[in-house]
């Protein structure tokens, strides 16, 4: 019986296929039943439109953020680049500055150099420069920066050498007035306002407040003519024989980045 069954199936949907291919008496047929299940359809495949769509937005939402992360990287970058420049910029107004200071380096060989660090305290005041022995310095060698005199030479390595400030108490410098040439010694002050004393100079010699003092090249050690300080105060009661003179420094310590020593006389 089911075979009977089986084989009438099978026979009517030939018969039904013959039909439609040869005439298409079906098409009606065929439209209306999808018609009918054309929501089914919908509804089946609403899920996978909606995954579709998330995995889109997802998508572009990852691309946004990966694009704004690039973007951001790139910000940074230019930025740091920019500060690069700007420092570049300021350092080449700073050598500049040193190169075209007030006072001149006529004859003289000279050497740039980069502060590498300093060390000031009420009984000492050195800098560590980065230049040595393989560059040509030696010691006793005058170092200035672009506003006056900084110190001179009193340890050499290959690579590095240290530099007396001349507000150093063991820092001796013969200098002489700018203004009528009077000469003495300056000493640096064993305290922590980074000044000097010029010994030596007679009570009755004409020195004022304001008056410069330059090097005075006393004893070949280094040449003369380079700005060390100005006159503070003067004070007549302290030796019966010498006045008693306080300078301020030109150069202000605190903002050495670059100086320069004098090497020596040009050939």
């Amino acid at each position: 019986m089911r075979l009977v069954k089986l084989l009438l199936a099978v026979l009517l949907s030939i018969i039904l296929i013959l039909l439609d291919t040869r005439f298409s008496y079906l098409d009606n047929f065929k439209r209306f039943t999808l018609t009918l299940l054309s929501p089914i359809y919908i509804i089946v495949d609403f899920p996978s439109q909606v995954i579709d769509w998330v995995n889109d937005k997802g998508a572009d939402n990852e691309n946004l953020i990966s694009e704004n992360d690039y973007l951001k990287g790139q910000l940074i970058e230019l930025k740091a680049r920019l500060q690069t420049y700007n420092n570049l910029a300021l350092e080449n107004q700073k050598i500049s500055a040193l190169l075209d200071s007030s006072y001149e380096i006529p004859n003289h060989n000279v050497l740039l150099a980069r502060v590498k660090s300093i060390s000031q305290s009420r009984l000492s005041n050195k800098i560590v420069i980065d230049k040595g022995s393989n560059d040509g310095l030696a010691l006793s060698q005058l170092v200035v920066a672009s506003s006056g005199v900084v110190g001179q030479v009193m340890q050499v390595t290959p690579l590095f050498a240290t530099v007396r400030l001349i507000s150093d108490p063991t820092q001796f410098m013969p200098v002489k007035n700018s203004r009528n040439g009077i000469r003495g010694i300056t000493k640096g002050i064993a305290s922590n306002e980074k000044g000097m004393i010029v010994e030596y100079v007679p009570l009755d010699s004409d020195v004022k407040v304001g008056d410069l003092y330059l090097t005075s090249g006393i004893g070949n050690s280094y040449p003369s003519g380079y700005l060390l300080g100005r006159v503070t105060s003067i004070d007549n009661s302290l030796d019966p024989s010498f006045l008693s003179i306080t300078l301020q420094p030109s150069q202000n310590m605190d903002q050495l980045e670059m100086v320069l020593i004098i090497k020596g006389k040009n050939d």
